[in-house]
């Protein structure tokens, strides 16, 4: 959820969070000096920067929206313009210069066009009197396209504080204003800056090579979870070292934000105050953040062949702390990325490899989903051990490089005989996914011969429950290519029962019996249809696609319209008609889960009626537009339910529709 990156806002943006054009790096990466003053009550930024121009070195780029007051550049040195920066390079010929300039920034509010939180969690650069945020993103600091040391001294009221990630140097009172100094001495490819009204506690651990300073920048709200926090990072860093190696940097801070999303970062993560208090946050979200100072920030992406962080981390903290507690809330989390896969169109697919960020629930479900599901067939096929090993090897070979899937393909080859080409070949740069489908023939009195067969060359372990008169065998064999045959022994039988990846251990299409109704359906669907049944609640179509859809309803009906094409189906009624719509769907023996609905302000099921995927949307009379936009805007983060129902105190209860086993019967 919280592993965000900037916003991207021009071509050089482009380059830092895409990686289409990062320069070589340096074996001295540039080094820069930050003196910075922010101005609360005219929401500016004052900063003073010092930084030199080398042969690895030799360009760097500042945004636009700067004003340069003062400038004491080296004769070596040229400044040009481009589109939305000062672009300041090194003259041909001139092997080293220093640079000092100062220039002042004016932050927008909030609320204005450009500074607010996407749906996406994506947060733009802004600042109030109690606080501000400047992303690496928008080039407030001298940027060289390439992981930068970074040393900042910052000067707020004495009310105020800064964080940024980094070491805390020192943070002390200086003429009744507050000075905070960190010092980046890792290389690190954009920096972010915050500022705001927190009470900070601290904690030092122990790690594998060194101490570690942990901390909590919370608003007064959170105070009481701080030292909750602070136990959390400890426990979750000492588990990660076990399972990687040595964390990388000397501090890891928890830092709440006005903002409705969250950013993560070298050292440091930016979480909504709003949500601090969840347990997804505490059991899915921090770790998370944390994993991703290895992977992502200690090792980083090599874009142009894709993002595998973001697979990778979602993998070994999101879905390994949930498989330490249940495994069958693992399974459940498994089949999510399947069931999200399910949802979105065949238009929006791309390949692991043509996955950068996160910018829409289709690139959610490949770039996080589908990427954890490989890496997670990669461990079935090479098996644990082998596995973890690979992963110590790529941490203690790629630490602050750029990486690649290629360079986790050959790292992981080192520990096994089998040969990972073709693995990686067929689910990295293709779409798509296994379609299965088996076929039974007797080859003796005591043998059958069983044919899986799939619309593909991919390769995989698969996992098969093979049943006859009186017998059961579990096994699990390696899918290589459209067609694979195998000898099963299960003697003479009448009738044989088999079931393909019953535990969802295989990226694949499910099949119909397995997909059950889920609210994203509807958030990714292309070209819903909305029909609204009865005119004594509020007309909820603008409502509906503004809050709740990416994409637009463009096709308004009455009551009485058929759906010829079956195309996604919007229903929305008084909780009365929605009741009886209920009645009729696939899922009418299970809607007891969702009763009683008196007393509800919002129900909210995703089913079939007649084959047509329908969300039914039920709304109180009573409720007014604002209040419902609330409501659909909050809904969206119950995507992977199939119904949730609003009662008039505020409780939202949902739930699943149950899934039932695809069985093959021979």
């Amino acid at each position: 959820m919280l592993s965000i990156r900037p916003r991207a806002l021009s071509s050089v943006l482009s380059a830092l969070v895409f990686g289409i054009a990062f320069e070589a790096f340096a074996t001295e990466p540039p080094h820069i000096a930050l003196d910075i003053i922010y101005d609360e009550q005219a929401r500016r930024v004052h900063i003073e920067a010092k930084t030199t121009l080398s042969e690895s070195a030799s360009r760097f780029y500042l945004s636009k929206a700067s004003t340069i007051e003062t400038l004491d550049p080296a004769p070596g040195i040229t400044i040009k313009e481009s589109y939305d920066a000062h672009v300041f390079s090194l003259r041909n010929g001139e092997q080293e210069a220093t640079i000092r300039l100062t220039y002042s920034l004016s932050l927008p509010r909030p609320n204005q066009l450009g500074s607010s939180a996407e749906s996406s969690g994506r947060i733009d650069w802004s600042g109030t009197s109690t606080n501000a945020f400047l992303p690496g993103s928008r080039l407030w600091y001298p940027f060289f396209n390439q992981p930068s040391t970074v040393r900042l001294r910052v000067k707020t009221v004495a009310e105020l504080r800064a964080i940024a990630p980094g070491l805390p140097i020192t943070h002390m009172e200086e003429d009744g204003y507050a000075v905070s100094i960190f010092d980046m001495s890792k290389p690190i490819l954009g920096v972010d800056l915050m500022i705001g009204h927190w009470l900070v506690q601290q904690k030092v651990m122990t790690g594998m090579e060194e101490k570690i300073l942990l901390q909590t920048y919370f608003n007064e709200e959170n105070a009481d979870i701080a030292k909750e926090y602070l136990d959390l990072c400890e426990r979750y860093i000492l588990f990660y070292e076990k399972l990687i190696g040595p964390y990388p940097y000397s501090s890891f801070t928890v830092v709440s934000s006005p903002h409705p999303a969250g950013l993560g970062m070298p050292s440091l993560t930016y979480i909504s105050e709003k949500i601090l208090k969840y347990p997804f946050i505490k059991n899915q979200s921090l770790p998370h953040e944390i994993v991703h100072n290895w992977w992502g920030n200690g090792v980083r992406v090599d874009y142009e062949l894709g993002n595998w962080s973001e697979g990778l981390t979602t993998y070994m903290a999101d879905y390994w702390q949930v498989a330490l507690t249940s495994e069958n809330a693992a399974k459940e989390m498994r089949y999510g990325w399947l069931r999200n896969y399910a949802s979105i169109s065949d238009e929006d697919e791309e390949s692991l490899q043509a996955f950068t960020s996160r910018h829409h629930t289709a690139s959610s479900t490949i770039g996080y989903g589908k990427a954890a599901m490989v890496f997670h067939m990669l461990r079935n096929t090479i098996g644990n051990k082998p596995f973890i090993n690979c992963l110590r090897e790529f941490w203690l070979e790629y630490q602050y490089k750029s990486a690649s899937f290629h360079d986790i393909r050959d790292t992981c080859q080192n520990h096994t005989n089998s040969d990972l080409t073709l693995f990686f070949d067929t689910w990295i740069s293709t779409v798509d996914a296994p379609t299965l489908d088996t076929n039974l023939t007797q080859s003796s009195p005591t043998n059958h011969q069983l044919t899986v067969n799939q619309n593909g060359n991919w390769a995989y372990p698969l996992e098969l429950e093979i049943s006859g008169d009186s017998n059961k065998i579990k096994l699990t064999k390696m899918i290589r290519g459209e067609e694979t045959t195998f000898v099963i022994p299960i003697g003479a039988t009448k009738s044989t029962e088999i079931k393909l990846d019953p535990n969802f251990n295989v990226w694949r299409h499910l099949y119909a019996t397995e997909l059950v109704g889920t609210i994203r359906d509807f958030i990714a669907a292309k070209k819903p249809i909305y029909i609204q049944l009865t005119s004594n609640i509020q007309n909820s179509a603008d409502i509906i696609s503004t809050y709740f859809l990416e994409d637009m309803i463009q096709n308004k009906y009455g009551p009485n319209f058929t759906n010829p094409k079956k195309q996604p189906t919007i229903i929305v009624a008084d909780i009365t008609n929605i009741t009886e719509h209920l009645n009729t769907s696939d899922n009418a023996n299970e809607i007891n889960h969702l009763m009683p609905l008196s007393g509800t302000d919002l129900v909210m099921a995703s089913t079939y009626i007649g084959g047509t995927a329908t969300l039914l949307i039920g709304i109180s009379e009573s409720i007014s537009a604002k209040d419902l936009s609330i409501l659909i805007s909050r809904a969206r983060h119950y995507g992977r339910y199939s119904w949730l129902k609003v009662v008039k105190s505020g409780r939202t209860e949902k739930g699943k529709w149950s899934i039932r086993e695809k069985i093959f019967s021979y």
